[in-house]
Formats: C-alpha cells, structure tokens, sequence
C-alpha cells in the first residue's frame, strides 16, 4: 500500500517570495540607513557625497551642534508632539473601543449597525476637502490650539474595522455568562470585550500613534503659533533652511553649520521615538495584524 505525497510547495516558490519581501524590505531599510550614516558622518564628507551605508570620519557633532543651537525649540516641539501624541493615542484608542462594542453586537441588540458602517467606509474611502474641513474646524474654536489636531482624528476608520473585527470574534458563551450574573451592556464591554482585547488595542493605538508623531499637515493648517507646533512642522523649517550644502567659508567658520549632516541627524532624532517604541509592543502587534484572519 502506497501513502499519498504530500502537496509540498516547491522549494523555488519560497525563495522567490522570501526574495520579494526583502527587496521589499530594503526599499525601506536602505534610506534609513543612509540617513544614519550622514548623521554620523563629519560634514565634508557628506557634502563630497562620499558617504553612503557607512559613516565616514564618524563624529557626533551633528548632535551636538544641534542640540547646542536648537535646544529650547527642540525640546518645546517635543514637548508638544509627546502631548498630542500621547493623549490623541489614549482619544482615539478609548473612542475606538466605545464605538466599535455596539457595531460588533448582532443586529437584534443594536439596529443602526448597517448605517453607521456605510457611513464609516464613506469616510475611509473619501477624505473630506479641504476648504470645508479648515471652516469646520474654525467654526468650533480650535483654531491654534492641540485641539484641532486630537479631535478630528477621534476615529481612525481603518482602526474602528479592526476593533470590530476582533470584538465579533469574541466568544459569546462569555457574554451570555457576563449577563447571567447580572452584568448589563457597560460591564460586557469593561469586563469582557476589553480584557480580551488587548491585541487589538495595541495595535491601532500603535497605528495613531505613528500617524499622530507625524503629523504635519493638520499642524501646518490649524496652528500658527510657533510655541505650539509640533516636532515635525519645526524639523521641516530646519529642513528648509540654508542651502543643502554649506559654503565653503560656512565650513572653516563651523563645519557643523547647516549641513546635511546636521539635517539627517534631526532626521533620525525624529524617528527614533517611534523605531523605540515598536519593539516593545511587537508582540501585540504581531497578534493584532492577523485581525479576522483565522476563523473557528
């Protein structure tokens, strides 16, 4: 008696997906890398365009120079991206969760379950234009201040489909056991739904918080005052001032002053929060991202 074979995948299959995904992968690495050499990397150097994935004549006075002359701004940007960083995180993952329990409940408990959905992909789908969305905006008040920049992005659409994803997959025996000793629709969603959730949670609290560092769009139209801008709108005048290149006088006079060094070291100063904090949530996200995957 034979045994059958087994539908093995062909071993060229695999390398050739395994080749894909890392040239993917080095189309994102690679500019990184080449920032953080700059970064590193004595001015003269970079401006001769000798440096590209390694540092030459390392130093870190990029750093330095920069931090010496730009401290107080710095710091103030920072101060201002971690707040509406940190608290537009904690708005938007705590509405996210509020909105989504009842969306993920069977039509017999909550029947507006199909409208609102329709509504929630129409603004995934269509952004709203510009010009009504700056009056809106102006109309409540919020003009120069946090505000404009944390309360229109409540609800992240592509966040609320993921948490109502993994809310319907939630076992209903531990809802029916909830209810069986007196807990109503607040105690399902605080002492089950929650708990059970933390993948998720995590994962679209990492999503926003990426989209809300980076912010800079929003920044640029709604706050002008120069103490509340955020990291990014500062990086990008810093960005956008001097020429790419330092003359040579600028370089005997301090070869550090307005490189591109310099520039690809607030580059990576900006980035890096971000780079730090994925590691430490990589085993939520990695849980969160097949969201809806596998199904009992």
């Amino acid at each position: 008696m034979t045994t059958p074979k087994k539908n093995m995948k062909p071993a060229y299959s695999e390398f050739a997906i395994s080749a894909v995904l890392a040239a993917i992968a080095l189309t994102m690495a690679l500019p990184f890398v080449h920032e953080l050499a700059k970064s590193f990397s004595y001015p003269t150097e970079v401006a001769a365009g000798r440096v590209s994935l390694w540092p030459r004549e390392f130093t870190w006075g990029n750093y330095g120079y920069f931090y010496q002359k730009h401290r107080a701004t710095l710091t103030r940007s920072f101060v201002n991206s971690l707040y509406i960083t940190g608290f537009g995180v904690f708005w938007s993952t705590l509405n996210a969760a509020l909105f989504a329990f009842p969306l993920s409940r069977p039509p017999k408990e909550f029947r507006l379950t199909k409208p609102i959905m329709y509504l929630v992909l129409f603004t995934l789908v269509f952004s709203p234009p510009v010009i009504p969305y700056f009056l809106a905006v102006k109309s409540y008040g919020l003009m120069d201040t946090h505000w404009a920049i944390i309360l229109p992005h409540t609800i992240f659409p592509f966040e609320l489909i993921l948490v109502i994803s993994f809310f319907r997959q939630l076992p209903e025996e531990m809802f029916d056991a909830c209810r069986i000793d007196g807990g109503g629709d607040w105690h399902l969603f605080r002492h089950v739904a929650v708990p059970l959730s933390k993948a998720a949670l995590v994962t679209v609290a990492l999503f926003a918080s990426v989209a809300l560092w980076n912010i800079f769009f929003h920044a640029m139209l709604f706050i002008r005052t120069p103490e509340l801008q955020p990291l990014q709108v500062f990086v990008r005048g810093i960005l956008q001032a001097g020429g790419d290149i330092a003359t040579s006088g600028q370089l005997i006079k301090d070869p550090f002053a307005e490189t591109e060094s310099t520039k690809s070291a607030i580059v990576i100063l900006t980035t890096m929060p971000i780079i730090l904090v994925y590691p430490l949530l990589q085993r939520y996200f990695a849980k969160g991202v097949l969201l809806g995957a596998i199904k009992e």
